[in-house]
């Protein structure tokens, strides 16, 4: 993870750990094409906004659609 100007950011594998067993990297792919996840790339290397991620995955969980999911609480 790296923070830039009060924010954090991470790769797909990075934010995929930090926010729970049952979000992929995959998902967060999909996140910044269907819902407008920022990605950033610096050379061949693409980061997310960690805030922006957790806030879609919170709205995607108490949806109601898809596979259930589960809250982890550290």
């Amino acid at each position: 993870m790296i923070r830039h100007g009060g924010q954090r950011y991470g790769t797909a594998a990075e934010l995929a750990t930090a926010l729970g067993p049952d979000v992929t990297e995959a998902m967060l792919r999909n996140w910044s094409q269907r819902d407008g996840l920022a990605r950033y790339r610096v050379g061949r290397t693409v980061y997310y906004l960690l805030d922006q991620a957790a806030e879609i995955e919170r709205s995607k969980r108490v949806s109601g659609r898809g596979r259930p999911r589960t809250l982890v609480t550290a």
